[in-house]
C-alpha cells in the first residue's frame, strides 16, 4: 500500500513540476510585457518594483502556508558511491545520545525516493519520514539500529555528530557529554537518558 501511495504522490509531484515549467513560460511573457510598458513610459521601474515586493511577500507566504513546496537533496549524490562516510562508534554512544540524529529533518534525494525503500513524509515531500515519537521511521526503537542501513540516505551516511555545528550533539565528545539543549531532559554524560 505504501509503495502505491508513494508512486501516486510522485506522479502528482511530476505534474506539479510540469505546471511549474508552464508557469515559468507564462512568466517570461509577463516580463516581456513589463519591459514593453516601461519602455513606452506607461509605468516606471520603481513603481513596478515597489508593487512587486508587496505582492511577492504575500504570494510567498501563501505558498509556504499551503505546504506545496517539494524538496530534494541538493546536490544530488549517488549514495552507494558516497565516499565521505562518517565513522562514529554509534553502538557505544547511543545510550548517551539516544540516537538524537535520527530526529533531525532532511530532504531525501531523487535516488532515495525513486528507489522506494526510504520512506518520506507525505505531508512534506520529500523529507525523511518520522514517527509520532519524532524519530526516523527506519530506526529500530529497541536496538537503536537503522533498519535500512545498506540503503540509508547520504545525510545519514555523512553525518558526523562529533563535528556538526549546526545541530551540536556533543558538548564534549571525548567525555561523552551530550548537548542538553537537544533533549527534553538535560542530564549529561555516561548513559544519560
Amino acid at each position: 500500500m505504501w509503495r502505491e501511495t508513494a508512486r501516486g504522490l510522485r506522479y502528482c509531484h511530476k505534474r506539479i513540476n510540469a505546471n511549474t515549467s508552464k508557469s515559468l513560460e507564462v512568466a517570461s511573457f509577463l516580463y516581456a510585457l513589463i519591459d514593453l510598458l516601461i519602455e513606452r513610459g506607461v509605468l516606471t521601474e520603481e513603481e513596478l518594483n515597489e508593487r512587486q515586493k508587496k505582492v511577492a511577500e504575500r504570494l510567498v507566504q501563501k505558498f509556504k502556508d499551503s505546504g506545496l513546496g517539494v524538496m530534494y537533496q541538493d546536490p544530488e549524490q549517488d549514495k552507494y558511491a558516497f565516499a565521505a562516510e562518517a565513522h562514529v562508534d554509534c553502538e557505544n554512544r547511543v545510550q548517551a545520545c539516544q540516537a538524537i540524529c535520527c530526529k533531525f529533518p532532511f530532504a531525501l534525494s531523487k535516488q532515495d525516493v525513486e528507489e522506494g525503500i526510504i520512506k518520506w513524509d507525505f505531508g512534506r515531500p520529500y523529507m525523511i519520514a518520522h514517527g509520532e515519537d519524532g524519530y526516523c521511521v527506519h530506526l529500530d526503537r529497541v536496538s537503536h539500529a537503522c533498519t535500512v542501513r545498506e540503503h540509508r540516505p547520504v545525510p545519514c551516511r555523512g553525518f558526523d555528530c562529533r563535528t556538526y555545528d549546526k545541530l551540536k550533539v556533543w558538548l564534549d565528545f571525548e567525555e561523552n557529554t551530550i548537548n542538553p539543549d537537544l533533549f527534553d531532559r538535560p542530564e549529561k554524560g555516561n548513559g544519560a537518558r
